[in-house]
């Protein structure tokens, strides 16, 4: 007997996993222009409908994970992934403002610094330079578990001038703006 998962009236995620209603994908630009599905940004947000056994999230939490995490399902139609607690990055707070993100657990919020456009003598730089790999801490997640089950917080203060690892984190635009989520052991220094 072959069966989907329309056949039955929920899902319940068992162990450290939520279930995430996937934000619809956008079938068009800004100014109304039709994109082909392959154009199409892929949604790596949405709202939690389900929870196994998992602290950090609650249903109905709107949440941002990482475009290579979970088992993408169809739900009565509707798209959905199962995602591991970890693999949350945060909590938008307020719509999809990156900047008011709540990272999760060891996970670090940091403003991107900007990537200079010109030389010291004043040419303009035409092509991408290698972006800059540090910039300003604007939140911090609650902290990581220890062994003992107590939760150790970040040690990298809101505010604070950051170097991160070159290939580490999720990166988010934000009109002019650059964030990435980094995990607190992918921060190389603090910057005076």
């Amino acid at each position: 007997m072959k069966a989907c998962l329309s056949d039955f009236k929920g899902v319940k995620p068992s162990g450290d996993r939520v279930l995430v209603k996937v934000d619809k994908e956008e079938g068009r630009t800004q100014g109304g222009v039709l994109l082909p599905t392959v154009a199409q940004n892929k949604p790596t947000a949405g709202a939690v409908v389900a929870l196994g056994d998992v602290e950090l999230v609650q249903s109905g939490d709107r949440v941002v994970y990482s475009k290579y995490a979970g088992t993408e399902v169809a739900i009565s139609g509707d798209e959905h992934v199962l995602l591991k607690e970890d693999d949350v990055i945060g909590v938008l707070t307020s719509g999809d403002n990156i900047a008011k993100l709540k990272p999760l657990g060891d996970r670090v919020l940091i403003k991107c610094a900007q990537a200079e456009g010109k030389t010291a003598g004043g040419v303009l730089l035409t092509t991408e330079s290698d972006k800059p790999t540090f910039g300003e801490v604007v939140a911090v997640g609650s902290g990581k578990k220890a062994e003992d089950g107590k939760v150790v917080a970040p040690n990298v203060p809101v505010g604070s001038t950051v170097m991160y690892s070159k290939y580490s984190g999720t990166e988010f635009e934000e009109g002019d703006d650059q964030f990435i989520v980094v995990r607190e052991s992918d921060i190389l220094a603090q910057l005076a």
